[in-house]
């Protein structure tokens, strides 16, 4: 049985039994994927489209989601947008994190839609739905002799055998009393028709599915410019929110000033969809319209090839199916098209975070490594497992990218485990622990990212806050207490930090170079050092690294303290709580209307409350 790599816990095992999230797992051996691809090892066990999967003899199906199956527009945009970064990256040109300046194009009205809306105008459609081509339809009654009008070749044998239809009998034959008649009927189920009712379905399925989607890219556009003036969101934030959005245009007007162009868009799109709509309530779409079944290739007969109307629908027809082609009609193409998602998805993620740490202060050594002066190294790499992983000394954190469109359940925070984050292309519930809503449609994406990683090293960070040095030797301990204005604390034969002291260090280090003979000095003087570079790394904004003078340190009750006043316009203090725990609180000099209240919205990262 195929050993399979269980992407959000981080294990390795058989697939479950019936059903399994789309993306959720990854093989570790080459298969064969629905009888139809090739999976490499590291592939991701993907929809190809029939919700359905077979390899290595086990077999199921992918988890739907209800809430998904019905709005899918947005995600689609999402792909569109991640296919895009990926493409920018190949081909050297500008990149963004938000939508992108080439996702413009998709307020132009595409090749079918300019047909179908010159065809409209034209009113071919409108005049097949007044004037359908008919066909004359013959059956045969039986009717009385004074109604009959076209008698049937069969008419003579009919009647010989059924006497009971004679009026009388005469020397030369009979008369009639009811005979077989054709009667005619005008037929609209002819295969012209049945085409032109079929374009009309699939016209108005398509102009749905589109002004969706346009809505939607006009609603991000404009919540993208009103962050420019947003008053009420700290500018910090909003200033970087709109940095990001103007970086994927070569012309900054392109990214605000097209407005107009998507009004105009809309108007023609709705505008088509009325007349389509129209047209339905018309005699020959209502009377053909139930269980219509038309094949994909269409038959070129005279009707479609030649009449002045009915060949517009031909044309329709043939452009519709282009549309159909470009966005994937077999499996194969499909499951392709995922896996390109997938993988382009990772290096999105990849980019974001390095980018993350850039906005945190942190800059790129030439190891390809990331430093910032009061925290230890970092470095960021992607594993095998298409994992994105964060190193800092013996700690990791681990990022994984899900580009599918399933929605998750809550339970899911128990199978991640706390040090293992999702970043998911699709909007999630927003109680889902450790997982991030990742998406060039979400403004606040590298916020959520810079909020987790600066809680995950703060937890690091904060440890010399809480340390206590035992058996200090006594000489050591007058030295300190000589020299004290505040640093220490002093309880029995130990000591604990009240404040940083690393300019201190070299008249310490001088004790210790005068008494390097006692060897329990010596220990406890390299601790007491060791720790003042930890201590001091405290003076440090958890937000920006931006550092103030040991002189902003305020001294409160048992450990905590506060500093209200940096360069970088941010406040940082640990409160001491009922309980004998600390709270760690990152904020604003300023905060906006003088709130005190928390919003990710207005604030972002910019805020930070963390139990130490």
């Amino acid at each position: 049985m195929q050993t399979w790599y269980d992407r959000f816990s981080g294990k390795r095992g058989p697939l479950p039994v019936g059903s399994v999230i789309n993306g959720q797992f990854s093989i570790l051996d080459r298969d064969l994927f629905n009888g139809h691809s090739r999976l490499d090892p590291g592939s991701f066990l993907l929809n190809d489209g029939t919700n359905k999967f077979n390899v290595s003899g086990s077999s199921g199906h992918f988890e739907t989601s209800k809430i998904l199956s019905a709005d899918t527009t947005e995600f689609e945009i999402l792909e569109h947008a991640i296919l895009e970064y990926k493409d920018a990256i190949t081909n050297g040109n500008k990149r963004s994190f938000l939508i992108p300046e080439k996702l413009l194009a998709r307020f132009d009205l595409t090749r079918f839609e300019e047909l179908l809306s010159d065809v409209l105008k034209k009113g071919h459609l409108q005049e097949i739905a007044r004037r359908p081509r008919l066909e004359l339809k013959y059956e045969e009654h039986l009717l009385p002799i004074s109604r009959a009008k076209k008698i049937p070749s069969s008419a003579d044998i009919h009647l010989a055998s059924h006497s009971q239809h004679w009026q009388t009998r005469t020397l030369t034959g009979v008369v009639p009393k009811k005979i077989l008649s054709l009667e005619s009927e005008d037929e609209l189920n002819i295969y012209e028709n049945r085409v032109y009712v079929k374009i009309l379905s699939l016209s108005e399925t398509y102009l749905l599915k589109r002004i969706a989607e346009v809505k939607r890219l006009e609603d991000i556009f404009r919540e993208a410019i009103n962050f420019q003036n947003a008053e009420s969101i700290y500018f910090e934030l909003r200033q970087c929110i709109f940095k990001m959005w103007g970086e994927g245009f070569s012309d900054p007007q392109d990214a605000d000033g097209n407005t107009g162009h998507i009004e105009s868009t809309l108007q023609i799109l709705i505008s088509m969809l009325k007349k389509i709509r129209g047209l339905k309530n018309s005699q020959l779409y209502r009377s053909l319209s139930p269980n219509l079944q038309v094949s994909l290739k269409i038959n070129m007969t005279n009707v479609l090839s030649h009449d002045q109307h009915y060949r517009h629908v031909a044309r329709l027809w043939e452009s519709w199916l282009e549309t159909l082609k470009s966005n994937g009609i077999t499996p194969e193409f499909i499951l392709n098209q995922n896996q390109n998602i997938a993988n382009s998805y990772i290096q999105y993620g990849y980019d974001l975070i390095k980018r993350t740490l850039h906005e945190i202060g942190f800059k790129e050594n030439k190891n390809g490594s990331l430093s910032r002066s009061d925290i230890a190294d970092l470095s960021i790499t992607i594993d095998k497992n298409s994992e994105i992983v964060l190193h800092r000394n013996k700690s990791k954190l681990y990022f994984i990218p899900f580009s599918s469109n399933a929605i998750l359940e809550k339970n899911i925070s128990k199978v991640l485990g706390k040090d293992r984050v999702l970043l998911t292309l699709s909007r999630q519930d927003d109680e889902i622990y450790n997982t991030i809503w990742c998406a060039p449609t979400n403004f606040y994406s590298l916020e959520s990212i810079a909020k987790l990683v600066s809680k995950w090293l703060i937890v690091e960070t904060y440890k010399p806050l809480t340390a206590h040095i035992r058996n200090v030797p006594k000489l050591l301990m007058d030295e300190l207490k000589s020299i004290n204005d505040g640093h220490w604390c002093f309880q029995n034969n130990g000591t604990t930090i009240s404040k940083p002291y690393l300019s201190l260090v070299p008249r310490i280090s001088k004790f210790l170079s005068i008494n390097r003979k006692d060897v329990s000095i010596q220990k406890s003087g390299e601790e007491i050092n060791d720790l003042a570079h930890s201590f001091d790394n405290l003076l440090h904004c958890p937000t920006c690294g931006v550092k103030v003078n040991e002189s902003q340190w305020l001294v409160r009750n048992n450990g905590s303290f506060a500093i209200n006043q940096s360069n970088c316009q941010h406040q940082w203090k640990v409160n001491l709580q009922s309980d004998g725990s600390k709270i760690l609180m990152i904020r604003p000099s300023k905060l906006v209307d003088d709130e005190k209240g928390y919003d990710f919205e207005k604030y972002g990262r910019f805020f930070i409350e963390l139990k130490l």
